[in-house]
């Protein structure tokens, strides 16, 4: 029979352990990728207790540091080459105006959200293209459709993710593979610990007119990947808002980002 095993980057935590949960109850072994050893223990204890005899592998490393990255990639090719599905997910944001944003916290969020993502698709890439079969599904985010003031950099990134990945998956498309790149872009994911790293607690998008939850984006990628979908906009109410967006004015579009953006009292 054949192996299901599942790769995750930030997969410990947040929306990735909703994801995780989404694998582990299909029965695929799991293979985490994080940077907080003490967060990845817990996160498998809690899981094996709810999963009973599920398999949780797990390496530690910091995926802008290219020793670190290094020797990830000795690992996954010594002992996960056989993963079926990865899941860029690891990433976070900045937030306020770029210029009284520290830069090399800019640089550091750059070099996770972009190069990393970059440089794990590659890897997996070439190992699937191989056995003609897997899916690396890529985490981007609704802040891609568009320039998003105060998480501009953010949102830059994210349109790179987005961009990358659905040319990649015509790429593959004209070179008659079957493996599939997934691009997912949800809205802002109210109840997890991005939001409180990068100090957006009272930010007016994670209660918005289009936030979700880590359990319905979980739900949404998993759907979409059961139907071999390489495109998902997570969150029932901005997949309206995407619906409808060509149909607003630019100005009016950057007016509404502009005030999901402003801080509450």
């Amino acid at each position: 029979m054949k192996t299901k095993k599942v790769g995750i980057s930030g997969g410990s935590g947040g929306l990735g352990l909703a994801i995780t949960r989404k694998f582990l109850a299909d029965n695929y072994e799991v293979v985490w990728i994080g940077n907080n050893e003490a967060e990845l223990i817990q996160g498998k204890e809690m899981l094996l207790k709810a999963f009973q005899g599920a398999s949780i592998d797990y390496f530690v490393a910091d995926l802008t540091n290219a020793n670190d990255f290094e020797r990830l990639h000795a690992w996954l090719a010594e002992h996960h080459q056989d993963i079926t599905v990865f899941i860029n997910n690891a990433g976070f944001t900045t937030f306020g105006y770029v210029n009284e944003i520290s830069e090399k916290w800019e640089e550091n969020m750059i070099a996770l959200n972009i190069l990393a993502t970059y440089k794990l698709t590659r890897v997996f890439l070439q190992w699937m293209m191989e056995r003609n079969d897997g899916t690396i599904i890529n985490i981007s985010s609704n802040s891609s459709f568009q320039p998003s003031p105060r998480i501009t950099t953010y949102a830059a990134t994210k349109a790179f993710v987005t961009s990358f990945s659905r040319g990649l998956q015509e790429e593959l498309k004209m070179q008659g593979s079957n493996v599939l790149v997934m691009t997912v872009c949800p809205a802002a994911i109210q109840d997890t610990a991005f939001k409180k790293k990068a100090k957006m607690d009272k930010v007016k998008t994670f209660n918005g007119i289009a936030f979700t939850t880590a359990k319905e984006v979980a739900d949404d990628l998993w759907n979409g990947f059961l139907k071999k979908r390489d495109f998902v906009v997570s969150g029932w109410k901005m997949r309206i808002l995407y619906r409808i967006k060509w149909l607003v004015p630019y100005r009016i579009q950057l007016w509404m980002v502009k005030n999901e953006t402003k801080e509450t009292i």
